[in-house]
């Protein structure tokens, strides 16, 4: 998969669907991608989160107390858990080939210092966007807050 590809994929989840091409470039350093056979089990529910994963292609299925909901390209799983260092919400099962771009504990802290900000406007991407919130900035993950909760302005 080359760059643009995982722009693409990135630009197709909920959480980055507001960003321009150059904050999304910056996060690219800290994916890594993965192909993964039918069968393959990616979290336990109940079991500390240890990945942010993005489905670029394949299916995943998510089982959460019995509720079972299907997971496909452009979606994610992990984002509330690791920025929470909390635990799996779900059990993750691929149930086709699938290709991932993954975020692990180490790489999703780095991307922490990140500062993504709109090039033109000088104000945060709708959407998630990269500014860090006062708690963010105390408690270290990796301080993406919604304009709802930032009033749609980045704090520091």
């Amino acid at each position: 998969m080359n760059d643009r590809d995982r722009l693409r994929v990135l630009r197709s989840t909920r959480e980055f669907a507001g960003f321009t091409d150059t904050q999304l470039r910056r996060l690219l350093p800290f994916i890594d991608e993965v192909c993964l056979a039918a069968g393959s089990v990616l979290a336990h529910e109940g079991r500390l989160c240890h990945e942010f994963l993005v489905v670029a292609s394949g299916s995943l299925e998510k089982c959460s107390r019995g509720v079972q909901q299907k997971l496909g390209p452009g979606e994610t799983f992990g984002w509330e858990a690791m920025r929470a260092r909390g635990l799996n919400d779900a059990t993750v099962v691929a149930t086709s080939p699938a290709h991932l771009l993954v975020m692990g504990h180490e790489q999703f802290r780095a991307a922490d210092g990140l500062v993504l900000v709109v090039r033109d406007t000088g104000r945060p991407a709708p959407g998630v966007v990269g500014a860090r919130s006062d708690r963010a900035a105390r408690h270290g993950p990796l301080g993406f807050v919604t304009d709802k909760e930032s009033g749609g302005h980045p704090r520091s």
